[in-house]
């Protein structure tokens, strides 16, 4: 693939319509809606009419053999539908890093099923033939890494039975986050949405931009947590997968943990003993960890400063916060503020008491 950005700006009441959404993209028309191939959205982009710039960014690049990656950001003030047929042959780690609005997808062989899309959550999904439709209203940014299946599939753990379905017969994994996720795709969102039309030179070195994309994928891999142990049958683990979601929804208020057990259906021990089962931690020790990488997210890539980190974080005293931030990255952060260097994290054990066991 050309490594040259590809940029399109289009106004909503435009005939033609693009739009990428973890590689959906598709045509509506003022006349009867026709599923467009994501593959012919993606090669030709004659098939697009420009507009204001303001509307509408779409950047393109191939990394390396089975591995792309595509930033797309438009706003509609009016609600629009759009038909698609992903004909693409590449499972998509989709990543949604801002959003005004709403949106939300759904596949004609599940009709009455709309899968909602989050800011600051990603999902794996492989769609081969499958047609569906997007909906949208309001502004969005999306960045997706698109991956030949047989290569993402030698990347899977042998244990995670739910994601090698995926690659043998299709399907869409929603909710993977972490601190650590966020930061490296708002990294590399915020070098692509500046990517100038035209240019020949790439931003920043192709091994730069090949590195983020490959740490990207680890860290979608890594969100699942680990390899299951023996005792975390799938329904206990889809229960942790649902408690680590509530868990990590709100990382300026941890919730108690018989009230996190119970919204997952465990009791508060077994909660805790999967924990450490499944993600090697406690779920204090998760939960802190996640809030740290996005202190250290917000530090560093927003240049918030440190008592404003800390007050949307939940600390209403700074040296608890400087304090925590210190134990997992071993600098006080004000030093990260100035430097952006850390070292290697640690994940913290010391519960506070909203989250020890009554």
């Amino acid at each position: 693939m050309n490594r040259c950005p590809i940029s399109i700006n289009i106004k909503p009441d435009t005939i033609y319509h693009v739009l990428l959404l973890g590689v959906q993209i598709a045509i509506s028309s003022s006349l009867e809606p026709r599923f467009v191939p994501v593959s012919r959205a993606m090669r030709d982009t004659g098939l697009f009419q420009s507009a204001q710039s303001d509307r509408f960014h779409a950047t393109a690049l191939g990394l390396q053999d089975g591995v792309e990656a595509f930033y797309w950001a438009g706003g509609f003030s009016k609600g629009i539908e759009i038909p698609l047929l992903d004909d693409s042959d590449r499972i998509c780690l989709s990543f949604t890093t801002g959003m005004s609005g709403h949106a939300t997808r759904s596949f004609c062989d599940a009709p009455g099923q709309e899968i909602p899309v989050r800011s600051n959550v990603g999902s794996i999904q492989y769609c081969p033939g499958r047609k569906g439709i997007y909906r949208q209203q309001g502004w969005l940014e999306n960045l997706t890494v698109m991956l030949h299946p047989t290569l993402f599939a030698d990347w899977v753990q042998d244990g995670d039975c739910e994601l090698r379905n995926l690659v043998l017969h299709g399907g869409v994994l929603d909710g993977h986050r972490g601190g650590e996720l966020c930061a490296t795709i708002h990294s590399l969102t915020r070098i692509l949405s500046t990517w100038c039309v035209g240019s020949n030179a790439t931003p920043r070195h192709p091994l730069w931009l090949q590195a983020q994309a490959m740490s990207i994928i680890g860290l979608f891999l890594e969100s699942r947590g680990t390899v299951p142990l023996d005792g975390v049958s799938p329904m206990l683990r889809q229960r942790l997968m649902r408690a680590r979601d509530l868990l990590l929804a709100d990382l300026s208020t941890p919730p108690l943990i018989p009230d996190l057990a119970r919204e997952a259906g465990l009791s508060a021990p077994t909660l805790t003993r999967g924990f450490r089962r499944l993600f090697g931690t406690s779920p204090y020790g998760l939960f802190q960890h996640e809030r740290m990488q996005l202190a250290r997210h917000r530090l560093i890539t927003l240049g918030t400063s440190v008592t404003e980190v800390a007050t949307e974080l939940g600390y209403t005293n700074l040296s608890h916060f400087s304090a925590a931030f210190r134990k997992q990255f071993g600098v006080l952060p004000s030093k990260t503020t100035a430097s952006g260097k850390t070292c290697s994290a640690c994940t913290s054990e010391e519960a506070p008491d909203r989250l020890r066991q009554p």
